[in-house]
């Protein structure tokens, strides 16, 4: 926050200084006892958002289908922080899910303030442009949902291969106070696949 100071002279010196302004006073010349106005403070962002102390502040969650060779699981997935691909720092975060039954959703989140929070960005690596959708991004950032979330409650529209190299992904928010932020991925293809997510902000 930027402060002002004002320097006080005697009673005589201050009557003065007001003569001169009278008689030069220029077009826009503002009072000195004019209260300062306070700079808005940015909305604080999520804790370790590019990863870069592996996955303090963060927590896992999974949504994921039975194994279609095994009922009585849950198909395999993994979440890791690796250092091979990053767009911020040196550490991204690797997401992965066994898509042999088409569906599952794997995520990290924490609790956020959400205030004044209108935007939450989000970068995701693919190795090359696909014009098929077998990774989509799965994201969230609302009210902490009293039993958890579940895949119906991210937004899934962007497929993570579409494109090569890193792309940055924005999405609406439209929560106002304290809520949730999640970052994931969702497989919609029957074949295991992985994906890398880095660099979490709100704006």
């Amino acid at each position: 926050m930027k402060r002002r100071y004002f320097l006080a002279g005697t009673a005589a010196t201050a009557a003065l200084l007001a003569g001169c302004a009278d008689d030069n006073a220029s077009p826009g010349t503002t009072d000195s006892t004019e209260e300062p106005t306070a700079d808005q403070d940015e909305p604080e962002g999520p804790t370790n958002p590019s990863f870069e102390s592996d996955l303090e502040g963060w927590t896992i969650g999974k949504d994921l289908p039975a194994d279609p060779s095994n009922s009585d699981q849950k198909v395999d997935s993994a979440v890791e922080v690796v250092t091979k691909q990053a767009s911020d720092g040196e550490s991204g975060l690797k997401l992965f899910i066994d898509g042999s039954a088409d569906d599952g959703t794997v995520w990290v989140q924490q609790e956020v303030d959400l205030s004044e929070v209108s935007t939450l960005k989000v970068d995701g690596y693919s190795e090359q442009q696909s014009f098929n959708t077998v990774l989509q991004v799965a994201t969230y950032a609302g009210p902490v949902p009293e039993d958890g979330l579940v895949e119906t409650d991210f937004d899934r529209e962007h497929s993570l291969w579409d494109h090569e190299g890193w792309k940055t992904y924005e999405y609406e928010v439209d929560h106002d106070g304290p809520g949730l932020v999640a970052v994931g991925v969702n497989i919609i293809w029957e074949t295991g696949a992985a994906g890398i997510l880095d660099s979490v902000r709100l704006e």
